[in-house]
């Protein structure tokens, strides 16, 4: 079954900026539930040119971080794109969790999301590393 990533961020459009970030593994309840709440204190600062970004991100499959702003209202710059990659380094080495390795991907396997290498995906259903913006993650983020 193909999953529906429209009922994200529902109240951004679909031209929003998109940063992905797959963990290494699973983050287990506590840990989740820390990594919210500091993401939640980092989107409320999150700033460009000292003026707030209008901004979200959620955790999916408890290892899949997706970072989203709205630059219709205020671009991201070099600055707080670095910012959001501080934060995210920061999150990393407190729960000795690497969200930089870009040679993997999330398969569905069996009814399951799974990390696997990028190369080692031949057939079957993943989530694209590639997508850009909000209306690509809504319609193209899962490859089958």
């Amino acid at each position: 079954m193909q999953p529906n990533f429209n009922t994200l961020f529902t109240a951004m459009p679909d031209d929003s900026r998109v940063w992905l970030y797959l963990a290494d593994r699973p983050m287990d309840k506590s840990e989740e539930e820390w990594f919210n709440a500091e993401l939640g204190l980092f989107l409320n600062s999150w700033s460009a040119h000292n003026k707030q970004l209008q901004c979200d991100g959620v955790v999916l499959f408890a290892q899949y971080i997706v970072l989203v702003v709205n630059e219709g209202f205020e671009k991201a710059s070099g600055c707080s794109i670095d910012s959001s990659t501080h934060f995210m380094k920061k999150a990393g080495t407190a729960l000795n969790i690497d969200f930089f390795n870009r040679l993997f991907v999330m398969q569905a396997q069996n009814g399951n999301w799974l990390r696997v290498p990028y190369a080692n995906v031949k057939n079957g259903s993943y989530l694209s590393p590639f997508v850009e913006n909000l209306g690509d993650l809504k319609k193209q983020w899962f490859q089958s």
